[in-house]
Formats: structure tokens, C-alpha cells, sequence
């Protein structure tokens, strides 16, 4: 068999790289390839961590010994936790916390964020206020928001959003972005259709230096007492699905606000 001619080579090169176009842009070649950015923004809270702290725990009342220990709070020592109030019909503030911090989970992730909670089932024991306080930090949040049920005197309804006071060696790194926050969650509530308390700081904030999540914490917090489960009309939205899929949106829209997104 001849080798082949200068000719021929040269023909199958030409052939060749008439075809490369062609291969470039072949579908098979294209799977190969990245996809395309086609100019879409991210999601509005893309890159956001964000820690959640349902208040109380399903397994607290069991577990009186265990939550009555007493934690430092920078200010005083507090119980370890409690196991929270309770609607006329039996509804507990521990269900509605988890079931309002799962919707907002959902509905942050919807929009980009990381959402990591402070508990994780309904079942369990704690954890203390102090472990709850230092969470944010220990998944690199933004900003940490406890939920909360009050159970004041059945006249008293509406929310209201507590903020860290000014405690040396303790909350100083937090102290404004915290009041920041508070407002932005305050405004956000509103915006979704909620009233404001009528009997505990009537502009809907309330600066504490009692509580331990707030002390412990090192990224901004604040901690909301959403309605009053004594009262008629608070404590049927609160075991309403409806009910607490409003508070959830008040609470996206109150973050949204903070976060300028």
C-alpha cells in the first residue's frame, strides 16, 4: 500500500478543519460546556445565613430538673429555659414557634437564604437560653430572630419585638445593628397586616437586658413575642394554619427590610 500523497493530507486537513465549526457547536459538544449565564439576578436573599430560634421545646415539661438549671446571662442568672404558655384550648407556644420558624424556613429558602434553627423537632429538651443566644454565630449568620407566644392578661393583644440593651463586655458589638433589626421586623409585621401590642411598648419595640438569648448573642437579635395566646383573637390566628403563615410573611418582610433585599 502507497503512503499516502501530500495531496491527500492536505485534503483531509482542509476537509477537517471545515468541520471544526461545526463540532464546536454540535449539541453533543454543547452538553460538555457550562451553561450559560443568561443575565438572571439571584435570588433576592442569595448568600444570606440566617439563624431561627423557636422558643421553648415540646419535651420541656417532662424535663422539669433539667431546664430549671440556672445559666449566666451577663446581667443575672436565668433558668436554663421554660416551657411556655398556652392558648384557652390547649394550643402551646412551643408548637406555634416550631410550626411559624418551619414556614419561615421555607419561605426564606424560597428566596435564596440558609436558614439553620436552634431546634430541629418539637420533641426534644432546650437547649438552654445561652446556647440559643450563641447559635447565630456558630453558623455564621447575618442575624438570629427568637419567636416567641406571650400569655398576658386576655384584654392585651399584638406583637412586639424585644432588642438587647447595652450590656458592657456582652452585647456592645450588637447593640445598634440589633435596634436596627428590631425596627425592620417591627415595620415588616405591620407592612403584613399585624397590629402592634396594646399594653407592652406601645410603639411595638422594648429594649431588655433580662434575657438570655439576647446576651448571648454576637450577631444581631432580637426576640418577638408574636401575640398574646391569652387573648381571643390573637390566640385563634396563632392556631390557625392562616394565621401563622401571616406571621411567617410579616417576618420575611421584616427581614427583607433589614437586609435592604
Amino acid at each position: 500500500m502507497q503512503p499516502p500523497t501530500r495531496r491527500f493530507l492536505a485534503t483531509v486537513v482542509a476537509l477537517a478543519l471545515a468541520l471544526l465549526p461545526a463540532l464546536a457547536f454540535s449539541p453533543a459538544a454543547l452538553a460538555r460546556e457550562p451553561p450559560i449565564a443568561y443575565g438572571f439576578p439571584p435570588p433576592p436573599l442569595h448568600g444570606v445565613v440566617i439563624a431561627l430560634d423557636p422558643g421553648h421545646n415540646g419535651g420541656n415539661a417532662a424535663h422539669a430538673s433539667e431546664i430549671a438549671k440556672l445559666v449566666w446571662i451577663g446581667t443575672m442568672w436565668k433558668p436554663c429555659n421554660k416551657v411556655g404558655t398556652t392558648t384557652p384550648s390547649g394550643y402551646t407556644e412551643h408548637a406555634f414557634t416550631f410550626d411559624v420558624a418551619k414556614r419561615l424556613k421555607a419561605d426564606l429558602e424560597a428566596l435564596g437564604a440558609t436558614v439553620y434553627m436552634t431546634r430541629t423537632t418539637d420533641t426534644g429538651v432546650g437547649p438552654c437560653i445561652d446556647v440559643r443566644g450563641r447559635f447565630g454565630a456558630s453558623v455564621f449568620a447575618a442575624i438570629e430572630v427568637s419567636i416567641h407566644g406571650d400569655g398576658a392578661a386576655s384584654s392585651a393583644h399584638g406583637f412586639f419585638v424585644m432588642k438587647p440593651g447595652l450590656v458592657r463586655g456582652w452585647t456592645d458589638d450588637i447593640y445598634d445593628s440589633s435596634a436596627r433589626l428590631a425596627t425592620a421586623m417591627r415595620d415588616g409585621l405591620v407592612a403584613g397586616g399585624l397590629s402592634i401590642a396594646n399594653y407592652y411598648a406601645t410603639d411595638g419595640l422594648k429594649t431588655r437586658t433580662d434575657l438570655g438569648t439576647l446576651n448571648w448573642s454576637n450577631v444581631p437579635v432580637v426576640e418577638i413575642e408574636m401575640g398574646n395566646m391569652k387573648n381571643a383573637g390573637d390566640a385563634a390566628r396563632m392556631a390557625s394554619t392562616t394565621g401563622r403563615a401571616k406571621y411567617a410573611a410579616g417576618l420575611v418582610l421584616g427581614i427583607r427590610r433589614y437586609m435592604g433585599k
